[in-house]
């Protein structure tokens, strides 16, 4: 027993080791240049409950329920998914598709001076479509989709930590 125990302390610290050398590093919170956040997207949004949740999350912002009481306005402008044939088969039938999803926000105070203009995020994947498989391809179609919307709310995230303090004058 005392064994086991002792080859999993070496391994539990080899790992760490390991770890830590590599500069792994769990991530904590994200400051960023206000403290309130307005997201202008209805409250029942599927998009908008995902930026909500990692903003949340992982920075020290407070998100409100009111534009007048927040320093920043995050917007989603615009969104849209699209399906592209990108090869057939020997018959002429689709055989792989590209699914890409774009999303535009904006980041701007109260005023209306913007912390970063409108942005478009852009995610794609390939989906192989297979005739045999023809009643899974409408859930791996929103699986993908799924996939791609939380890689650009991540890259909305890693947006937001760039953004510069606005200078006010006096």
């Amino acid at each position: 027993m005392a064994l086991a125990r002792r080859s999993f302390l070496f391994s539990a610290l080899a790992c760490t080791l390991l770890a830590s050398g590599c500069g792994f590093h769990l991530r904590g919170q994200v400051t960023l240049p206000f403290q309130t956040l307005y997201v202008n997207m209805p409250v029942n949004d599927k998009v908008a409950a995902d930026i909500r949740r990692m903003i949340a999350a992982s920075t020290n912002v407070t998100i409100v329920s009111q534009a007048n009481r927040a320093d920043a306005i995050l917007e989603l402008l615009s969104s849209g998914r699209h399906r592209e044939v990108i090869s057939v088969n020997m018959q002429g039938e689709d055989r792989d598709y590209e699914l890409t999803l774009n999303m535009t926000f904006r980041l701007a105070t109260p005023d209306g001076e913007e912390f970063f203009p409108p942005t478009t995020f852009t995610a794609s994947r390939t989906m192989y479509y297979n005739d045999d498989e023809y009643l899974s391809r409408a859930s791996e179609e929103n699986v993908l989709y799924n996939e791609m919307q939380q890689d650009l709310i991540s890259q909305l995230l890693s947006r937001l930590t760039t953004v510069e303090p606005i200078p006010h004058e006096y």
